[in-house]
């Protein structure tokens, strides 16, 4: 961006400019902005909370304390033996969400997880972001599913059953 010396007053006597449009500052100012990271950043927060909001406005008629299921266990945060590994070698990372009388459990590898709803039941799990779903997989008759994505960032899964639908909160992975 450059700066017009008409762009401003004349500097005051301490090098900072003073001015005296608030029309020409304010656009000043945006222009600034959106040349800056800081937009990025701002947009996506923004994408976020219209997200959110969005979910939370279509569940208005659900009970929230049915419809969210709560992490109540994550290996990453229990002490205990380190380096745990499945049959391939490589590191996992269990999750385990609840709610009332239903939950899911996730195992995390490296680009992919596997998991099973409870209680075991034939269903459809979809992965989501903030600005979309990631992958939709149906489980098999003991609730079982396979996902060959690992998402960054914020991610929940709808589970979706005879029993009803239910979503985990938001988690970073």
């Amino acid at each position: 961006m450059s700066w017009h010396s008409d762009d401003h007053d004349t500097p005051a006597g301490d090098g900072c400019v003073a001015w005296t449009d608030d029309e020409r500052l304010s656009a000043a100012l945006g222009e600034a902005v959106r040349e800056s990271e800081l937009a990025d950043r701002v947009t996506a927060a923004g994408r976020t909370a219209f997200e959110a909001h969005r979910a939370l406005s279509a569940a208005d008629d659900l009970s929230l304390e049915l419809f969210l299921l709560t992490l109540v266990h994550d290996s990453a945060l229990v002490g205990g033996p380190a380096g745990v590994r499945d049959r391939s070698g490589s590191t996992s990372r269990t999750l385990v969400f609840e709610g009332d009388g239903v939950g899911v459990e996730v195992e995390l590898q490296e680009g992919r997880f596997e998991g099973q709803l409870v209680p075991a039941q034939r269903g459809r799990v979809t992965v989501r972001r903030p600005e979309g779903d990631v992958a939709v997989v149906e489980t098999d008759e003991v609730g079982w599913f396979h996902v060959d994505a690992r998402p960054t960032g914020p991610v929940r899964l709808v589970c979706e059953s005879a029993a009803g639908t239910c979503v985990t909160q938001w988690l970073s992975w």
